[in-house]
């Protein structure tokens, strides 16, 4: 029976338990309980929320461990987590799924003998953009790969882990969460896997829960997210009884724990939007268990994060709770805007966020650890989510503004110091999407023969920060020594030291690249420079139209399919992020903001919410752009969902596997 709104948040209550970070991550392999044992002494003792129902006796710190026995978690060897993976990262990204990141190096071998099946992974994770194979085609692929494969059951259920990542990837969420049940079905006829694979399931269940959640069905996301705390109390028993028999067995993660709660406090977010609550005790009540859930997310990710701190063998874990962490900060920030519209909390938060980030890269300095490019790039587009969510504040784009007749109408002038900052988030979150798109300045630069000159003045300075000078002048040398190795070492023909990265990297980063060049726009309107604010509105909508296996406006249709027009080259607005949907919205409805305020535009003004409105109703999944049939039809008196969701994260412990 699904569970309603007002079911409790399990990880709250009175008591607390102990974070431990004392065994390895448990993206590692699992350590012995002598070694857990003996590191638990040099941890301070940290103290996010329990369960609900666990005993007066204070628990031990492996309640919330990342050890693991291989007689409670046996992972079979066809998921084995393995470092260097054959396949290209997938993109970290609020749409990601990727569940055949779960897939071994030796299944991936075997299954890429087949072109078939190659062409598939080709689709999925190609580092190139030449990949001319239509999708049709590859899943017609993918079916004739599945005759061939009936006699061996392994290999034939691993195919439906990719389909599910290319209809995912199509944003046909409906057949995606078909492909999951199937690869199950399949999975647990293998007489070698039952009883086993917990760790997998979990991870498969989490997907699941993000796809509900991702094609608009929150009430079931919530089931399933609340059949994962189940799942954990069950485990924190198991643990219990093991302790008093003075045996260790895996706990439960702080990842997990975290992931667990924010998908409960946003999926409950998200049904508070769609449904009236019926009185103000109840809105309240339901209020209260979102920020509960969020809260503690994040409270647990940041205690456990400095006790990580403690040992330098445990810098990758530190790494990973630090971005986990501002993920939680950034959907804290959100939560505390939408719902209590505190801004000033909001603001607050998601410069946390921003700190978090910057002592990650200290951090890793001081313990000597290299933080891997794919984790890199994830911080930046974190950290550039967090100044274009700023800016967006500052600007007052969080809600619309209409006049009596129902047109959009810009903001009246800031104040100049408002101004100011919203420019210079903008302008930061602008600068790094650049960066994640074009590559490094300081590279681009050098290799164009010019100088540095051009990149620090259109930065801030701030003659006070010498010793943040020299941090970076320090970060660029090491940054420089890394790519001429890189260098020399593709000349010598080696093999490559890091796994390549997807091309969807990229293509995601310059869709989302649109709402930072739509606020720079916004910030020239108020500065009342309308003609450059025009141009960058321009660029931002094409930025925003640019992902592949998009859909064209022109083309669009009644359906989530893909549909381009022949000279859009397959590319358009994404299908599969109601992030990226959210984003080509809102720039749209911000440049109808600037036309109503010119003479003579009101028909231009007209026709981009137009577009906007087909972006709601087409688009962006019904479910999620909560629009009611009524207000579908009032063309001048929209409800549109606030723009600043398109920075909510529901982040899984899958986002963590590579290293």
């Amino acid at each position: 029976m699904i569970r309603t709104l007002h079911s409790r948040v399990r990880l709250g209550g009175h008591h607390r338990l102990i974070a431990s970070v004392s065994a390895p991550s448990p993206l590692t392999a699992g350590a012995s309980s002598n070694d857990s044992a003996s590191s638990s002494t040099n941890f301070k003792q940290l103290s996010p929320q329990s369960l609900s129902y666990h005993p007066t006796t204070q628990p031990s710190r492996s309640f919330w461990s990342s050890s693991s026995s291989s007689q409670d978690d046996e992972i079979n060897s066809n998921t084995t987590t393995i470092p260097s993976s054959l396949l290209p990262a997938p993109p970290l990204t609020p749409s990601n799924i990727s569940a055949t990141s779960l897939l071994s190096n030796s299944t991936i071998e075997s299954l890429q003998s087949l072109p078939e099946i190659k062409s598939a992974l080709d689709t999925l994770y190609s580092t190139t953009t030449a990949n001319t194979t239509s999708i049709q085609q590859v899943h017609t692929n993918l079916q004739r790969a599945r005759d061939i494969l009936q006699s061996l059951p392994e290999l034939y259920s691993a195919t439906y882990l990719i389909s599910m990542d290319l209809y995912a990837l199509q944003g046909r969420y409906d057949l995606a969460l078909e492909s999951l049940a199937r690869y199950n079905h399949h999975s647990l006829q293998q007489q070698q896997t039952k009883g086993k694979n917990k760790h997998q399931q979990s991870q498969l269940q989490f997907l699941k829960a993000k796809m509900y959640l991702l094609s608009g069905q929150f009430t079931h996301a919530l089931s399933e997210y609340e059949d994962l705390l189940d799942i954990m109390e069950q485990r924190i028993q198991h643990q219990m009884k093991n302790q008093q028999k003075s045996q260790v067995s895996r706990g439960v993660s702080v990842i997990d724990g975290a992931a667990t709660l924010t998908g409960v406090g946003l999926t409950k977010l998200f049904l508070m939007l769609h449904h009236d609550q019926p009185d103000v005790d109840a809105a309240t009540t339901t209020t209260n268990e979102i920020m509960e859930a969020i809260e503690t997310s994040t409270e647990m990710l940041l205690e456990s994060r400095r006790d990580a701190l403690n040992s330098p063998q445990h810098a990758t874990l530190a790494l990973d709770l630090g971005i986990a962490a501002s993920i939680s900060l950034t959907n804290l920030g959100i939560v505390h805007c939408t719902l209590l519209n505190n801004k000033v909390k909001s603001i607050e938060l998601w410069k946390q966020g921003l700190d978090t980030l910057d002592n990650l890269l200290g951090d890793a300095m001081n313990m000597a650890t290299i933080i891997p490019r794919h984790k890199f790039l994830w911080m930046e587009s974190l950290r550039a989510r967090l100044h274009c969510d700023i800016a967006c504040l500052l600007l007052g784009l969080e809600e619309e503004q209409q006049d009596d007749d129902g047109e959009l109408k810009m903001k009246k002038q800031l104040e100049e110091e408002t101004l100011k900052h919203a420019s210079e988030a903008a302008k930061k979150g602008l600068d790094i999407y650049d960066e994640l798109i074009n590559g490094a300045k300081i590279l681009r630069s050098e290799n164009d023969g010019g100088s540095d000159d051009t990149t620090q003045d259109e930065k801030p300075t701030n003659n006070n920060d010498d010793d943040d000078d020299d941090d970076k002048k320090e970060w660029e040398r090491i940054l420089k020594e890394e790519v001429k190795k890189k260098q020399e070492s593709a000349d010598e023909d080696k093999p490559p030291e890091v796994a390549a990265l997807s091309q969807l990297w990229i293509d995601y980063h310059r869709c989302e690249s649109a709402r930072a060049l739509g606020l720079v726009a916004h910030c020239y309107a108020q500065a009342g420079a309308a003609v450059t604010s025009e141009g960058l509105f321009q660029s931002a909508m094409d930025a925003s139209a640019s992902y592949p296996m998009g859909q064209s406006l022109r083309n669009s249709s009644n359906s989530n399919v893909v549909v381009a027009a022949p000279d859009d080259n397959g590319k358009g607005i994404a299908l599969s992020s109601p992030n990226l949907g959210l984003i080509a919205r809102d720039v749209r409805v911000w440049y109808a903001m600037l036309c109503n305020n010119w003479e003579k535009r009101k028909g231009d003004a007209d026709r981009l919410l137009a577009d906007a409105q087909r972006i709601d109703e087409e688009m962006i999944f019904q479910g999620y752009s909560a629009l009611t049939e009524e207000e579908r039809k009032n063309k001048k008196k929209t409800k549109r969902i606030s723009g600043m969701l398109s920075s909510l994260w529901l982040f899984n412990p899958i986002d963590f596997v590579r290293k």
